[in-house]
């Protein structure tokens, strides 16, 4: 898996149901990982719960905030071939992660990714909420 892969920018309106599905990937795979955690807690008791909810809530924080500040990308996206990357083509930064995915509470709520999906679809560079403040865009590697 290469860090930081180079962002073919431009791309962005030829990622749109590519970003979707890798949405959805993520989405599965998050919830697996508190699928198990859920699981392996009621096992536990009350105790081995609560530290499993801590696990699960770092997981999330490292798979939502942090790969795409690291790598430039979660799996989903490594999957399909598309980086997240600054608007001028450098590198996606963890605050820039951070912003942006904490943004996904103004772009999901409370209705279902809607917000997300009419700015994808109608600003130039196809962004998001948390994408035009973060001005980071998502694209295709090279």
């Amino acid at each position: 898996m290469k860090k930081h892969p180079t962002p073919k920018l431009g791309t962005s309106g030829d990622v749109i149901w590519r970003r979707v599905l890798a949405y959805i990937i993520d989405s599965v795979l998050m919830g697996l990982i508190w699928g198990v955690t859920v699981i392996a807690g009621t096992a536990l008791g009350d105790t081995g719960s609560m530290l499993l909810v801590f696990v699960g809530l770092v997981a999330t924080v490292v798979y939502g905030f942090l790969l795409e500040g690291l790598y430039g990308y979660t799996p989903g996206k490594y999957l399909l071939r598309l980086v997240v990357a600054k608007s001028d083509g450098s590198n996606c930064t963890v605050s820039a992660s951070i912003l942006r995915n904490l943004l996904w509470i103004v772009d999901a709520l409370p209705t279902a990714n809607l917000v997300a999906m009419v700015l994808i679809l109608v600003t130039d560079d196809n962004q998001r909420v948390g994408d035009l403040v973060a001005d980071t865009v998502v694209v295709k590697q090279q």
